[in-house]
């Protein structure tokens, strides 16, 4: 009884301890886990799949280093897609961050370079670049997509045919197939301002503590699907690539370790429970004897 009482008083730094070789584990020998496809996630990709050829997605990319870890492989695994399939789509990050843009082409020219060195900028995809101005902007976007962005990251007119034929035949909101909104937390008001008023399909990537706020969308059909965390990317992934052996998105490289650090965790909240409830019923058997 004595030991199972010392449970509840582990030394925290043997948890933490604990924690880092769980974690660790899988960087240094290769594991692959089952992937379960969330239906949000599978919704998501479904919905991009069948993108028309004479349509865009537009992608607000609107996060930066605060949140790589979770936005990096949402955005990957979307793009992968895309260029893959020859899907043209459009980047832009709306009010959060500034440096949107720049994650956005990191993680572009990392794919284009390692497997899709045929995809051209200008002709499958475009970056707008870094925007404020919440609904009024979604709204401007909507109408005219020139009122809003007059060049684009490169500092190419949205005009030039030369160097941005993709942008000849994007407009306004009737270009646009669907909206795909990654960051840590997405602005709402693409639902009601965008979906809301001309029917546009919209979908999330999101940090997984912010995914309960927008599960509620998903019931009401008012997005069509959802990245949550790391967990959604390497979905995704496993849908992109259902042999194992061809997933190297950053999502898929971070799963197994998430997934070992919420064992250690689930562990030591037991340990600490069989401590807590012996020490309960210790303190009964004395109490009895009295």
């Amino acid at each position: 009884m004595g030991v199972l009482v010392r449970l509840q008083d582990i030394d925290r730094r043997w948890l933490y301890l604990a924690l880092a070789i769980a974690c660790l584990i899988p960087f240094l020998v290769k594991i692959r886990l089952p992937v379960y496809v969330s239906p949000e996630t599978r919704s998501l990709y479904e919905w991009i799949d069948k993108c028309p050829p004479d349509k865009v997605v537009l992608v607000d990319s609107s996060w930066d280093a605060g949140s790589l870890g979770e936005n990096w492989g949402q955005v990957e695994v979307v793009f992968d897609h895309m260029l893959r399939k020859g899907i043209k789509f459009v980047v832009i990050s709306l009010d959060i961050t500034p440096l949107g843009p720049q994650f956005a082409d990191k993680v572009i020219s990392k794919l284009v370079s390692t497997k899709y060195p045929h995809r051209k900028y200008g002709v499958d995809w475009v970056n707008l670049g870094f925007t404020k101005g919440d609904w009024q902007a979604m709204q401007q976007i909507a109408k005219n997509i020139r009122r809003q962005f007059k060049r684009d990251t490169r500092g190419f007119s949205l005009d030039d045919f030369e160097h941005l034929p993709l942008m000849q035949r994007v407009r306004n909101i009737d270009d646009i197939y669907m909206i795909y909104s990654v960051t840590y937390s997405p602005l709402e008001n693409w639902i009601p301002f965008v979906h809301g008023v001309y029917g546009t399909p919209i979908g999330f990537g999101c940090a997984g503590i912010q995914s309960t706020t927008y599960y509620r969308y998903i019931l009401s059909k008012q997005l069509v699907g959802m990245l949550v965390g790391v967990r959604g990317a390497a979905e995704y992934d496993a849908l992109l690539y259902p042999d194992p052996r061809k997933r190297e998105s950053l999502g898929t490289q971070l799963i197994v370790p998430q997934a070992f650090g919420h064992t250690a965790i689930i562990v030591a909240v037991i340990l600490g429970n069989i401590g807590y409830f012996a020490s309960r019923k210790k303190e009964r058997k004395v109490g009895s004897t009295r």
